[in-house]
């Protein structure tokens, strides 16, 4: 008889390992996604629950899905609207302010970052992102109460803009770097003032990560529990984040309405965020371009 030649081909090894790895990876990634996603499952089938069935089939969806708690949360609880108004209030303005103070001044310390005060200034100004914010809580309050500045709608947006300025100037000073600087002394030729150099030609080329940190600072700022617990403590000042704690602290035994209030409060970040959503990874992938 013939003997058969086994002939050793080193590459179905390797493509073995590879179909391995990749099956593994995707097991993973999987197993990630229903880690994420489960909160928000959980979340959706208690709120469109009827109290009837809160107890019953936990991790069933309800096969008569209502809108009654959504209704209560919105129309029967003053701490809805009370947080929702101070939510918009604080977080309009405090984006707003950060987008225009640190575009300008990531602007100036991005093209003067060759002399030696500026890189020290930039320097001071992102020293908040190593700085705890547990270090400073006390002093933060003893100052706003000795203002007058506690329990008010400018007191928090005053603090939360400054505890955010430092995670912002150092995203869009990155950014700023990559813009030519050729487009600039173009727009200087033409009679351009520093104004105008600033709003017409640099301004609108930092939409991605404009776009980017108007997300990001609408998620922190929207979703704050440590400045807010610190700063507002009359209950016509609290947000929508301390509202929910509250809410939810007085409604344990009705989680249909409590999980109802949560998704309530998620739905402008997460409109924010579909809406803006394809600037978001062009803004961030630039922006750590130079830094």
């Amino acid at each position: 008889m013939e003997e058969k030649l086994h002939v050793y081909n080193p590459n179905t090894k390797t493509h073995r390992r590879k179909v391995r790895n990749e099956r593994i990876r995707k097991l993973f990634v999987c197993l990630c996604v229903v880690v994420v996603l489960a909160p928000f499952y959980v979340a959706i089938l208690y709120a469109f629950k009827p109290a009837t069935e809160i107890t019953s089939n936990r991790l069933a969806f309800t096969k008569n899905p209502t809108l009654e708690n959504f209704r209560r949360v919105i129309f029967e609880n003053p701490l809805f609207g009370i947080g929702l108004r101070n939510s918009l209030i604080n977080t309009i303005p405090c984006v707003l302010i950060l987008m225009a103070c640190t575009s300008m001044a990531a602007w100036v310390l991005a093209r003067f970052d060759h002399l030696r005060a500026y890189k020290i200034l930039y320097a001071v100004l992102t020293l908040g992102l190593l700085v705890p914010f547990q270090c400073f809580v006390l002093p933060l309050y003893l100052n706003w109460y000795n203002a007058g500045l506690v329990s008010t709608n400018i007191g928090f947006i005053i603090a939360r803009a400054g505890l955010q300025i430092s995670i912002s100037l150092t995203a869009i000073t990155g950014f700023v770097k990559t813009v030519p600087r050729e487009l600039e002394q173009a727009a200087s030729i033409d009679g351009c003032n520093r104004f105008q150099l600033f709003w017409k030609i640099v301004f609108p080329l930092m939409t991605p990560i404009n776009t980017t940190q108007l997300v990001l600072n609408t998620l922190f700022i929207w979703n704050d529990y440590s400045t807010a617990i610190i700063l507002l403590r009359e209950k016509e000042s609290k947000t929508l984040t301390l509202a929910q704690i509250q809410y939810f602290n007085g409604k344990t035994t009705e989680l249909n309405e409590a999980f109802a209030f949560f998704i309530l409060a998620m739905i402008p970040i997460l409109a924010l965020y579909l809406s803006c959503q394809r600037y978001i990874i062009s803004g961030i992938t630039a922006g750590a371009v130079k830094g």
